[in-house]
């Protein structure tokens, strides 16, 4: 009896913490910029690509500055399509993060924990 009770809890603990291959998550924070000054308001998505493992992440943009650790939103090191979404701060009943003052824009990057990013969306 002892015998099997010392292999169910053994495959127990296998399954509980052995079993977990998730990648570990990392924040990542930065500067947006728009010709050379913050962005107002917006948001940053983190797509993965085919080749990361890991969720969407995303964050807010405010200032400039963004973090995914203020939505808890970590991401897995790797390639991603990022998206930003710039607004200019003055909202309204039907865009509370104001009016858009650049299309989306995409770009690709490898992200790497502890490297802060910085990107400055160009005019188009």
């Amino acid at each position: 009896m002892k015998l099997n009770l010392f292999i169910i809890f053994f495959f127990l603990q296998f399954l509980l913490l052995g079993c977990n291959s998730e990648a570990p998550l990392i924040p990542i924070e930065g500067t947006i910029t728009y010709k050379g000054i913050p962005v107002p308001k917006g948001e940053i998505y983190f797509d993965p690509d085919a080749n990361t493992k890991g969720l969407q992440g995303r964050a807010l943009i405010n200032q400039g500055k963004f973090s995914t650790k203020e939505l808890n939103s970590g991401i897995s090191s790797g390639k991603y399509k990022i998206r930003i979404h710039g607004f200019d701060g003055k909202p309204k009943e039907e865009a509370p993060m104001g009016k858009a003052i650049f299309p989306a824009y995409e770009i690709p990057l490898t992200l790497v924990e502890g490297q802060p990013l910085m990107i400055d969306v160009p005019s188009k």
